[in-house]
């Protein structure tokens, strides 16, 4: 494979390899805020209470329950960042 890729591209097969070092060390590290993300679901998971609440006032009890145990789960993920 490496050799396909050097001659793909006409350069040795060190060349090639110190291009993609030399690539791979001037990208910018992707940058995640936790935080950010764990509001975000908090969100979702309010967004979905209110649903469920909605869903039990119009007699749909087993969608409830569903959505309830994704809620659960949404919260389990968020308690255990």
């Amino acid at each position: 494979m490496l050799e396909v890729k050097s001659n793909k591209a006409r350069l040795s097969q060190s060349d090639f390899i110190r291009n993609l070092i030399r690539d791979y060390t001037n990208d910018k590290p992707l940058e995640i805020n936790i935080d950010n993300i764990v509001n975000y679901i908090f969100n979702i998971t309010d967004d979905l209470s209110k649903l469920k609440s909605k869903l039990h006032y119009l007699g749909y009890f087993h969608e409830e329950e569903y959505l309830q145990n994704k809620i659960d789960n949404l919260n389990d993920l968020i308690k255990n960042k």
